[in-house]
Formats: C-alpha cells, structure tokens, sequence
C-alpha cells in the first residue's frame, strides 16, 4: 500500500504497540514541497505505538532527512536536516482534545481515528519542524547587531544644538 493512501487505527496501533516505518518522496508532500527550494530526496518515519502512564493511547513520531530551503538573507539554498521526534496522545474526540488543559504542552494530544491517513500525519509535523526565518548560520552572524557604544554614535541633535549656539552668539555679538 503507497503511503498516499495509508491509513492507520491510531488505538489499535497504540494498543499493540506497533511500529510503521518506511520513506516517503519529499515531492509526493505537496504542501511541503511549495515551502522548499527542492523537493527532491525523501523523509524517513517510525511511527511506533504506546500508551502512556495513565493508559492513554499514543505513538512517537520520528522523522528524519534532508529539506532544501532558500536562506531568507542571501537567497541562496540552504540545506536543513530534519531530525523532529514527537509524542502524541491519542483522543476519541474533538471535545476530548478541547478539555485537555492549555499547559499540558510535553505530549501533542491529536483525535486519534480507525482511518488516520499517515501521510498528511508526517507532512504536517515536517512542515511544523521548518525553522520560521531559514539563514544560514554565516548569514545569522552577519545580521546580528554589534554592541551599542553610545560614545561611538554621534548625537543626531548635536548639529541642531551647535546652530543654536551660533545662533546665539551672533546676537550677543551685535
């Protein structure tokens, strides 16, 4: 079965403990391919079940590879490697989700489902994994702002205060 149509019983593979792994195309991620310079190469997963100390059904996801992005300062292409490892809790249901508390943010809580399609799962935490800005790190350091010297940085009303004082001793002066 193609991972385009993959789907999973995220409980049962919660409940068996089962693992998924395989590649999948980076170009056949339509929605991550129009974020990249290139949508060549392929994104390994491992979608591995498990429960969590209160019996929850979840799976950890692994996502490793290689994106091609454009740095954001020099237009150039940038190399990304994708290493996102993520655990998730499996919920029956859209109000289930909405009563978990805000500030339970170690484990993402999704609506688990018997159909959960596997590869917008994994397009969705690659996009998720992008940095917001891409620079390379050389670019990263010729952005940054050297320390400020006050002493160093004319005064921009320095100019004003001296035609001022110019100003008022050519009255003195008549």
């Amino acid at each position: 079965m193609s991972l385009h149509s993959q789907t999973i019983d995220s409980f049962e593979l919660a409940r068996a403990s089962r693992q998924i792994d395989g590649w999948v195309n980076v170009a056949d991620l339509l929605r991550l391919s129009s974020l990249l310079a290139d949508s060549s190469g392929a994104l390994h997963y491992r979608v591995t079940g498990v429960a969590d100390v209160e019996g929850q059904p979840g799976a950890q996801l692994q996502l490793t590879g290689l994106l091609r992005l454009t740095c954001q300062r020099c237009n150039e292409p940038l190399e990304f490697q994708l290493d996102r490892a993520v655990l998730f809790r499996f919920m029956a249901s859209e109000e289930a989700l909405n009563a978990l508390p805000i500030e339970e943010d170690e484990i993402d809580a999704v609506v688990g489902s018997r159909t959960m399609n596997l590869r917008d799962w994994i397009e969705d935490e690659a996009m998720l994994s992008l940095p917001l800005v891409a620079r390379h790190d050389e670019c990263l350091a010729a952005n940054s702002t050297p320390d400020f010297d006050p002493v160093k940085v004319a005064n921009p009303f320095a100019a004003l205060s001296a035609m001022r004082d110019a100003l008022n001793d050519d009255k003195g002066n008549t």
